[in-house]
């Protein structure tokens, strides 16, 4: 009987350890982070504002991971090669502080309420 508490706990330790590799192999990666930028150009401008002509904070590479936090309508964007417009920008978190991005270069969206 003490043979078979053994392996059990040793069965459960096992389980565990490849649980947490894991899940730490994967933090940072778009696959952690649920959203993240994707776009046919290889990333986006993080802005102070919801427009293009706000300032960018910074430059989001493709696959970078970001926390959606609401949503606002505000300039009208029409990406190249593509059948997607709308008004529509978020509001994220990302390594770089905190902007705005606009819908279509976000995969991955959560539900979140607007601004």
């Amino acid at each position: 009987m003490r043979v078979s508490t053994l392996r059990t706990r040793a069965g459960l330790a096992t389980a565990a350890a490849v649980a947490l590799t894991g899940l730490f192999a994967g933090a940072g990666t778009a696959e952690a982070a649920g959203s993240h930028i994707s776009s046919n150009s290889g990333g986006a401008n993080l802005r102070s504002c919801a427009s293009t002509d706000c300032g960018s904070l910074g430059y989001l590479s493709n696959g970078t991971g970001v926390s959606m936090l609401c949503w606002v309508d505000s300039q009208w964007v029409y990406p190249p090669n593509s059948n997607y417009a709308s008004n529509r920008w978020f509001k994220v978190n990302s390594y770089r502080g905190q902007g705005y991005v606009h819908s279509s270069l976000v995969a991955n969206q959560t539900s979140v309420g607007r601004c």
